[in-house]
């Protein structure tokens, strides 16, 4: 189970568990999110699990943004960048570290 949270302008606060059971609702609720306002960066250093199917997820969603030319930044923790090293998927995250918000 995840939950997905607006916190500061421009910044969704994702927790909880990212897994293949919930990569439907998890892509519809990202882009309701994104249809209704400006956000620029995905704080993921709260979930506690991910898989395959959420990365891709993620990776989709961050490429159908790019494609209409709107741009959004991952923050990940340990957990995340772990998962997402092991698919090849890492340069899609940004270490929590290295952003600031």
């Amino acid at each position: 189970m995840f939950e997905i949270k607006v916190e500061k302008e421009g910044i969704v606060k994702i927790s909880g568990a990212l897994t293949a059971s919930s990569v439907d609702v998890l892509y519809s609720e990202l882009e309701k999110i994104f249809r209704s306002g400006n956000c620029t960066v995905l704080d993921c250093t709260e979930v506690t699990d991910i898989d395959v199917a959420a990365l891709q997820v993620m990776f989709a969603f961050k490429k159908a943004l790019l494609e209409v030319n709107r741009q959004i930044d991952y923050v990940a923790n340990p957990v995340v960048i772990e998962a997402s090293t092991l698919t090849g998927l890492k340069n899609l995250f940004k270490a929590a570290v290295d952003c600031k918000h």
